[in-house]
């Protein structure tokens, strides 16, 4: 079997560990958040606002930052986005100890939260999944490889989320406190990576070139050549695409890439209940109180990410599954698993029922991830990582607010309304993705 492309490419690898780092900070707060709401004395639908504005922020900008990644270069795309993210880290930290210490009021805290865990943090790591998927499908010519290299690439984010979960658990149970004010030093590693090991855009001494403007005719996708019909690229050759030059926007009701958005749609929105959802979870079903539950929810949402990076890094690559078989199989374990969970007595059976839903998500993320890319052009891959990465923060801006209202309201409510969309995009991926070809689509 071919090697990953995250095993030869340095800057894949550079971008790999920026994404531990960050990732891990950003898992810190998920899971401490939801019980730092009730320790603040602060309502619980300020947790579901702040992740809410987050995925707004990502939502907004993964094909701006997509198609700048391309256009200005990675190494700009991510020192900006991580000088965001670190001064994100640092107001939230220092909003939980002006909070705790009483300095500051409920209402003051509360915007200083949203704000931080918000838009400026959302739109810091916005810029990272785009800046990778875009590297990978240009060092990945053909469908084995770009399922592989999509793959890889989620997988070494999920296991930043049980990084994440393991510090949290062990900063938690210490001081639940911990978790935030680690935040910005991770986020700080990762910026010193950054600086260190990504390369200078455009370093080489080869003229830079500009791509020329395209006519309305050159830039529809029917003319263009697909990117699966690339052969072999390298790390310069990617270079030469910094060119300054912004490439096409992708449409989300584009005929080629819409069916796959359809098909996973529902479990983007089902994991971001169950996320936020499972500290309140954790408390209620277990009968804990904040402190001790900040390591139980760290221990669930570890389970979770382990599901899904042991399908993502180890089977997935070895299956040999294309990407329809892929995000069909994800699609119908995941309306199993979620049913498993909605029903779960205990709390061996939570972790148990998470689990199978991470190890869902491995399978059907990659799939999508790998079908889009390969039915759009070479030159829509900034576009298209934008989309991709967008298609799950979308369903954050509603699954926190709806999720932890209507928990508040009926726990039960937000499951039975993430399994009526899990089912619907289980429908999608089996029924609309009958007919479809990938590679052809790219041509027609």
């Amino acid at each position: 079997m071919p090697s990953s492309p995250l095993l030869t490419n340095p800057t894949l690898r550079a971008l790999v560990a920026i994404a531990l780092f960050t990732y891990t900070a950003q898992n810190m707060l998920n899971v401490s958040i939801a019980p730092l709401s009730r320790a603040l004395d602060l309502p619980e639908w300020i947790v579901g606002a702040a992740v809410s504005l987050a995925a707004a922020a990502v939502t907004a900008l993964s094909q701006f930052w997509g198609r700048r990644s391309i256009a200005w270069g990675r190494r700009r795309v991510i020192l900006l986005a991580l000088i965001l993210a670190l001064t994100a880290g640092t107001l939230f930290s220092a909003a939980v100890w002006a909070r705790a210490a009483g300095y500051i009021g409920a209402f003051a805290a509360a915007g200083a939260i949203m704000a931080a865990r918000g838009p400026f943090f959302g739109a810091a790591v916005a810029a990272i999944p785009p800046t990778g998927q875009a590297l990978v499908a240009e060092v990945t010519p053909d469908e084995g490889s770009r399922v592989r290299g999509t793959s890889a690439f989620s997988g070494a984010i999920n296991l930043s989320v049980m990084v994440g979960s393991l510090v949290s658990s062990a900063l938690g149970a210490w001081w639940i406190f911990g978790p935030v004010h680690a935040t910005p030093i991770f986020v700080l590693i990762a910026l010193a990576i950054a600086l260190i090991w990504l390369p200078r855009d455009g370093g080489t001494a080869r003229p830079r070139r500009h791509l020329p403007h395209l006519t309305h005719e050159a830039a529809e996708p029917e003319k263009a050549t697909p990117a699966s019909s690339i052969e072999g690229t390298t790390d310069s050759a990617s270079t030469e695409t910094t060119d300054g030059e912004l490439p096409p926007r992708m449409s989300w009701t584009d005929r080629r890439i819409a069916p796959w958005i359809a098909s996973i749609f529902g479990i983007y929105f089902a994991n971001g209940v169950v996320q936020i959802t499972i500290g309140f979870l954790v408390q209620d079903r277990g009968g804990l109180e904040p402190a001790p539950a900040v390591s139980i929810t760290a221990l669930m949402l570890l389970a979770n990410a382990a599901g899904a990076m042991l399908m993502q890094l180890i089977i997935v690559p070895r299956l040999g599954w294309g990407p329809r078989p892929l995000l069909r199989a994800g699609m119908t374990l995941a309306l199993i698993s979620l049913t498993c969970l909605t029903l779960a007595p205990t709390l061996w059976a939570v972790a148990a029922s998470t689990f199978a839903m991470g190890v869902a998500s491995g399978m059907a993320s990659p799939g999508y991830s790998a079908g889009a890319s390969l039915a759009v052009t070479e030159r829509e891959q900034g576009g298209i990582a934008g989309v991709i990465n967008a298609t799950s923060a979308i369903t954050w801006i509603v699954a926190p607010v709806s999720a932890t209202a209507l928990y508040g309201w009926m726990p039960l409510s937000p499951f039975l309304l993430a399994l009526s969309l899990v089912a619907l995009s289980c429908s999608c991926a089996w029924m609309l993705l009958r007919k479809l070809d990938i590679v052809s689509r790219a041509r027609d």
